[in-house]
Order: structure tokens, then C-alpha cells, then sequence
């Protein structure tokens, strides 16, 4: 479903025709509207909320950075060399225990463990400069000009520091992209998700919702998740089915 007409359905089944300006653009809408789709990503640790970060890391990086990241379930790594192999995951305490010195004195070599990182640092405003000369900083986003910000992303870090370029394959759940419509002349520039291309009834249901949820109406909640919960279970049923299907025996 187009998300200008998903979101010009949910302003006329809430009634809240002041969440959109007349030319069907946002006036307030989106927000609830992602507001539901995290709240539906975060029902689900099956079928479309998984994915695959699929990144390319130069020599001596540590760091992977990743948006939308809600949780690792497994890593991969390779190059033309090393081909395809699993990192093997690893606490961050171990790492910081094997490799706790500054990063350019650790030897390099083929990645070989992983560990969900914690990239904030506290205070917030902790630099390189005001951190030099300490040793645990290489898992921090310390502000520069060049890092992201840090409240936008999760991520990983491993080790041994890459010797070589490689593809660092990040297996998890991960949240829909936001949706967004914009209009230019007569023109629309939109996005989509798994929930507005396939789902779009139960998104809109989860948007209301998010609605009741704002105003504080606890009975429109309590009936708004009883239809979206009916929903997500059937399709937990198919990914059920999905994943059982054809398989014999397990894995050695």
C-alpha cells in the first residue's frame, strides 16, 4: 500500500484529521504511525525482522557500526582469502581481557570473536583528547567530525583487528525503516516497509494503537492490541512452518 494513502487511511479511521495537511503531507501522523511499526518490529524476532548488515571493514577496524540493529544473533566473516567463516562470540570483559591495550600495539590477523558492543560513552562529551593515554576507548564512538552519533546506532566490535580487508556479515533482528511521503508538484517520493507493503491493515491498527496509547485510553488500547495480537500470531504460525519445513535431522 502506498504510505501517503496508508497514512490518509489512518487519519480517517482515527478521526484525526488534523494529523495531515490538506494535500495529504504530514501534520503529525508519521509519529504514531512509526511509533507502531516499532512497536509491531519488536512483537516479532521472526521472518521479516530478520536481516543481514553486510559491511566492508578495512584493516585494523575494529568497530562495526549498524542502524536499526535491535539485537546479534550470529556473525560471518571473509574475504577472497579466508572465504566464509563464523566469528565465535565472545563477552565484552573477554575482549577487553585479551586485546586491553591501545589498538595499533594489538597484532592483527583474521577476525576471530565478536561481541555486542556498547559504543556510548559517559559523559556524553568524553573525547579522544580528554580520553588519551587510556586504554579501553576503542569500543566508544568518541565525538569527531568523522564518527556517527552514537545514540543512532548499535553495532559489534572484533577481534583481532582485521589484517586485510573483509566482509563482516551481521545476522539479527532489525527494525523496519522508517516510513516517510513527500510530495513534489504531483509527485510522490515514499518508502516502504515489510508492514506497509504486506501488512498494511495491521499497521494501521498498530498506529491507532500508539494513538489510544498518547491520549491515555486504556480500553482502546487493550482493544487495539487484541486485534493486532490475533494478527501477529497467525503470522507467527507461518514462520513457524516455514522453519520446520523439510528439515530431517540436525546439524552436527
Amino acid at each position: 500500500m502506498e504510505y501517503y494513502l496508508l497514512r490518509k487511511k489512518f487519519v480517517e479511521l482515527s478521526g484525526r484529521y488534523d494529523l495531515i495537511n490538506a494535500d495529504l503531507t504530514d501534520n503529525g501522523a508519521d509519529f504514531f504511525i512509526d511509533a507502531g511499526q516499532k512497536w509491531l518490529d519488536r512483537l516479532q524476532d521472526t521472518g521479516k525482522m530478520r536481516a543481514k548488515n553486510v559491511q566492508s571493514v578495512a584493516a585494523g577496524t575494529i568497530k562495526v557500526y549498524i542502524a536499526g540493529l535491535r539485537s546479534v544473533v550470529e556473525v560471518w566473516a571473509g574475504n577472497s582469502t579466508e572465504y566464509l567463516y563464523e566469528l565465535k562470540k565472545a563477552t565484552l570483559n573477554y575482549i577487553r581481557t585479551e586485546y586491553g591495550q591501545q589498538l595499533g600495539s594489538v597484532t592483527q590477523g583474521s577476525p576471530e570473536w565478536y561481541t555486542p558492543a556498547i559504543f556510548r560513552p559517559f559523559v556524553d562529551t568524553h573525547t579522544t583528547t580528554t580520553l588519551s593515554g587510556y586504554y579501553d576507548v576503542d569500543d566508544l564512538i568518541l565525538p569527531t567530525g568523522a564518527t556517527p552519533v552514537l545514540y543512532t546506532y548499535h553495532g559489534i566490535v572484533i577481534c583481532p583487528p582485521p589484517d586485510d580487508t573483509y566482509y563482516i556479515s551481521t545476522y539479527g533482528l532489525y527494525y523496519s525503516p522508517t516510513l516517510t511521503a513527500t510530495l513534489s508538484g504531483s509527485t510522490w517520493t515514499q518508502t516502504e516497509s515489510f508492514w506497509s507493503n504486506t501488512h498494511p491493515d495491521v499497521l494501521i491498527l498498530a498506529a491507532l494503537r500508539s494513538l489510544e496509547e498518547f491520549y491515555r485510553n486504556t480500553e482502546g488500547v487493550k482493544d487495539r492490541e487484541t486485534a493486532v495480537m490475533a494478527a501477529v500470531t497467525g503470522m507467527d504460525k507461518d514462520a513457524a512452518e516455514e522453519e520446520a519445513a523439510g528439515i530431517s535431522q540436525m546439524g552436527g
